[in-house]
């Protein structure tokens, strides 16, 4: 089957590409042929992606007048589709139907929204919950990364048998040994990554940080990416005394040399779509400490992986991480149950999944 995937930026360092380039990797080794259309940025994928996989660059400009940008992505789809003879083409984001609906509309080929954010987020943009309604009544497929997120896309778009849940798939790493189990003698590092903005919650973390207080007690917080509340965040650690126990590692490519030397992993974030750092701790067996937000980490931290506190309590997550850090025999506990849990997120489990869908849209035409 020709697929072509449609994104914002194919070179960003993010959750959203990573696991583009996932899918489109395990879909081009099981024979499918995978076209990646980066509509912004170089055509130049942070992440490792197969030989095979055309991947192109439309280099059109993030800003502009919104008809100007939506003529231009339907002349780039066109284009695009017809020259690498697409079947089917999956839109990451459902941001990107504000900017497609002349193309889907008269399109013959079968689209499906991928989307990455759950539906209560907007990001504060009215755009956005345009482009959900657009891509609810033209795209063949809704594909979001929860049940809880698909209950609410069928409830309040009334698309029942048009909506699926597919999990984001723990994107490959080399075989984790027994990760989070050895690091007694060594550092104690509580590991956490994602963008610097708002919706991490890194402000959250570094407050819950100097709630530890003594309980800290060697233990050191590594902070892993990049973004633009670096700076104010740096800052907030230098006021709240901090900065000492804190290390902003920035944007890091060997994510799994972080994970092997952690031993616990924590997340803060006020929202979430499927949070992709959870699913690669569990695959490196590390527990977890993580808000309860929406949407993810409630499905990710099951069976007794992780522990959940609530969002936006600084306390709350002070208390979740020195419950850990002070028990080591709990968090061998929890190391072993997050690799189990991670089988669920294999990616060739997570293909097949996706081959099924593609193969009902080719059913229909």
């Amino acid at each position: 089957m020709k697929l072509l995937f449609v994104i914002g930026d194919i070179s960003a360092s993010g959750g959203t590409e990573r696991v583009t380039t996932e899918i489109a990797a395990t879909l081009d080794e099981a024979g499918h042929e995978v076209s990646i259309l980066s509509l912004f940025g170089p055509a130049e994928p942070w992440f490792d992606m197969p030989e095979a996989v055309r991947v192109k660059s439309a280099g059109l400009e993030p800003a502009g007048g919104s008809l100007r940008r939506a003529a231009a992505i339907s002349r780039c789809l066109k284009n695009e589709s017809r020259e690498s003879g697409a079947q089917a083409m999956v839109l990451v984001d459902s941001i990107l139907f504000a900017f497609c609906v002349p193309w889907v509309w008269k399109s013959p080929i079968k689209t499906v929204c991928w989307e990455h954010f759950n539906l209560t987020t907007s990001h504060g943009t009215r755009m956005r919950d345009l482009a959900r309604l657009a891509a609810s009544r033209l795209s063949a497929r809704v594909v979001v990364l929860t049940e809880r997120d698909a209950i609410a896309w069928r409830k309040k778009y009334r698309i029942s048998n048009r909506v699926q849940a597919i999990w984001n798939p723990i994107p490959r790493f080399p075989e984790a040994e027994t990760i989070g189990l050895q690091q007694e003698g060594g550092p104690k590092i509580a590991l956490a990554v994602g963008r610097l903005t708002t919706e991490k919650g890194f402000d959250v973390l570094l407050r819950a940080w100097q709630h530890l207080g003594d309980a800290q007690n060697g233990w050191v917080l590594r902070i892993v990416g990049g973004g633009e509340e670096k700076s104010a965040l740096k800052a907030l650690a230098t006021e709240l005394g901090i900065d000492e126990s804190v290390v902003f590692v920035g944007q890091v490519r060997d994510m799994a040399s972080e994970y092997r030397a952690a031993s616990l992993y924590v997340m803060s974030s006020r929202w979430e779509g499927l949070p992709m750092t959870l699913l690669e701790a569990q695959h490196f067996g590390l527990p977890s400490v993580s808000t309860d937000c929406p949407t993810g980490p409630r499905e990710v931290l099951s069976g007794g992986s992780g522990r959940l506190v609530h969002p936006e309590d600084p306390q709350a997550l002070a208390e979740g991480l020195a419950a850990l850090m002070m028990n080591p025999d709990e968090r061998t506990e929890m190391a072993r149950a997050a690799q189990e849990n991670a089988e669920r997120y294999r990616p060739e489990g997570i293909r097949r999944e996706w081959e099924a869908i593609l193969n009902e849209l080719m059913i229909s035409i």
